[in-house]
């Protein structure tokens, strides 16, 4: 998580989530992924980024691939492919597909972490 984002009002200027590897977006094979849409400077998208980075402690040893986009700043042909095939129009908004790459789940607005942990958790 970025330091210093609010949980309560919508004055960020950054993306909530601090990622390396951002070459790397395509669904995995052989390992579910979940897929994060979000913007900069939106209260839901930073209250649901936390969510996220919850599940990412929680999963990143056992074969889950996070994959998060800003959508006010997609980059590159495979990032904006993946908004263009997924991305539903509103924020955030989530995606969990299986290990071979189907989408199996997917919400739009903020939705609890066990929710999602347990749509992970049956793909496992």
């Amino acid at each position: 998580m970025r330091e210093g984002i609010s949980f309560f009002h919508d004055l960020d200027q950054g993306f909530p989530i601090v990622c390396d590897k951002m070459d790397d977006v395509a669904p995995a094979n052989g390992k579910p992924t979940i897929l994060f849409f979000g913007a900069s400077g939106d209260l839901n998208t930073n209250r649901q980024a936390k969510r996220i980075v919850d599940l990412y402690k929680k999963y990143k040893d056992s074969q889950v691939k996070f994959v998060v986009i800003d959508v006010d700043h997609a980059s590159g042909v495979p990032v904006k492919t993946l908004v263009k095939t997924y991305y539903p129009g509103y924020i955030p908004a989530e995606i969990i597909f299986d290990k071979q790459g189907k989408a199996k789940w997917n919400h739009t607005g903020e939705v609890d972490g066990g929710v999602m942990a347990s749509h992970l958790d049956k793909l496992l």
